[in-house]
C-alpha cells in the first residue's frame, strides 16, 4: 500500500543567523524547507509556501530526491521572506535583528490539486487566516496539525481560537499556552486545549523535550536527545513537527501508542538538525541514522 502524503503549508526563508558557533547568510530557513527535508525522510511532503525570484532554487534540489513535491512552492516576483536573529550563549535565549517580509507579505496560498488530497495536513507558523484558508482547501484530510506562536494569539486570537476547534493536533509551547488559557501550568493549560476540540496537543520544551498530552490518556513525557554540542536550534522546531507527522503518515496509524512513537522520532529527528547551521545536516541525514539513534534513545530510558 502507498504512503500517505502530507501536506505542509508555511514559510519560505532566508536566514542570517550567528550563535556562539558561527555565522552564516542567507541560508535555507522558512518552516517548510525544515518540514520537508525531515518529513520527506519517512512519507512523501507537499510543501506550500512562497518564494522571491532572487531565491537560489537549486539550493533545494536535495528535496527531489526526498518524497517532497514542490508544485505548491510559488515563485513570486519580489524578494524572498528573510530573518536575522543572533542566539546568546544560552541558546534558548535570541534577539530578532531583522525581518524582512517580502513577496511573503502578500501570499495567499493556493493549492495544487494532488495536495489538497493529502490525508495528512501540517498547518506551520503562519498568519491563522492563512492556516484557515488552507483548511478549507483540503478535500478531506484524516488528521490536521496546527502550529502557532505568540505574536498571533495577541494579534489574532479570534482566528486562534476558531482554528483550534476545528484541528486534531495542536503543537504549542509552555509561553504560548499561557498565552492563550492563563495557565501556568503547561499541562493545565494542554487539558484546557484538549476542551477546545483537539484530540491531542504535543507541548513543546526544546532542550527538555516534549509532552503528549491525549483526550482520554495519560500524559507521555518524551526527553530530548542529549547532544554536547549544539551549533544552530533554528527550525528545531519545524523539524520535530515534519518528523512526527512523515512518521504518522508512513504507518498511517494514530492510536495513543504511535502518536508516541511518532514524538519519538520527531525529538529523534531534531537532535540532528542542531547539530550544524540551517539544513545542512538534514542534507545528507539518512533513515538508518535515526534509527541508529532511535536505538541508543530507547536504551538511554529504559529501567
Amino acid at each position: 500500500m502507498p504512503k500517505k502524503r502530507v501536506t505542509a503549508v508555511g514559510s519560505a526563508a532566508l536566514d542570517t543567523v550567528e550563535t556562539p558557533h558561527g555565522r552564516i547568510e542567507d541560508a535555507l530557513g522558512g518552516s517548510v524547507f525544515f518540514i520537508g527535508a525531515a518529513g520527506g525522510l519517512f512519507a512523501p511532503i507537499n510543501i506550500i509556501a512562497v518564494v522571491g525570484d532572487d531565491f537560489p532554487m537549486n539550493e533545494i534540489d536535495f528535496l527531489k530526491q526526498r518524497n517532497v513535491n514542490l508544485d505548491g512552492l510559488e515563485v513570486a516576483a519580489g524578494t524572498t521572506f528573510r530573518w536575522e536573529g543572533h542566539y546568546h550563549q544560552n541558546m534558548n535565549i535570541r534577539d530578532t535583528i531583522s525581518t524582512e517580509l517580502g513577496v511573503f507579505e502578500g501570499f495567499q496560498p493556493r493549492l495544487p490539486e494532488e495536495a489538497k488530497k493529502s490525508d495528512y495536513l501540517l498547518l506551520a507558523n503562519i498568519h491563522p487566516s492563512l492556516q484557515l484558508d488552507v483548511l478549507e482547501q483540503m478535500t478531506e484530510p484524516y488528521l490536521v496539525a496546527f502550529d502557532t506562536m505568540d505574536l498571533w494569539i495577541n494579534s489574532a486570537r479570534d482566528e486562534v481560537m476558531e482554528i483550534i476547534g476545528k484541528v486534531d493536533l495542536v503543537i504549542i509551547n509552555d509561553e504560548e499556552i499561557s498565552l492563550l488559557t492563563g495557565e501556568s501550568s503547561p499541562i493545565l493549560g494542554a487539558y484546557e486545549i484538549i476542551e477546545m476540540g483537539p484530540q491531542y496537543v504535543v507541548v513543546k520544551k526544546g532542550e527538555h523535550g516534549a509532552i503528549l498530552i491525549t483526550r482520554g490518556g495519560s500524559p507521555f513525557l518524551c526527553p530530548a536527545f542529549p547532544l554536547a554540542n549544539p551549533k544552530d536550534p533554528t527550525g528545531a522546531g519545524d523539524t520535530f513537527a515534519g518528523a512526527m507527522m512523515g512518521y504518522l503518515a508512513a504507518t498511517d496509524d494514530v492510536s495513543p501508542l504511535n502518536l508516541r512513537r511518532a514524538l519519538v522520532y520527531g525529538t529523534i529527528t531534531a537532535s540532528f538538525v542542531v547539530e550544524e547551521f540551517s539544513l545542512d545536516r538534514l542534507k545528507n541525514l539518512t533513515i538508518g541514522e535515526i534509527e541508529e539513534r532511535f536505538r541508543q534513545f530507547r536504551s538511554m530510558v529504559e529501567f
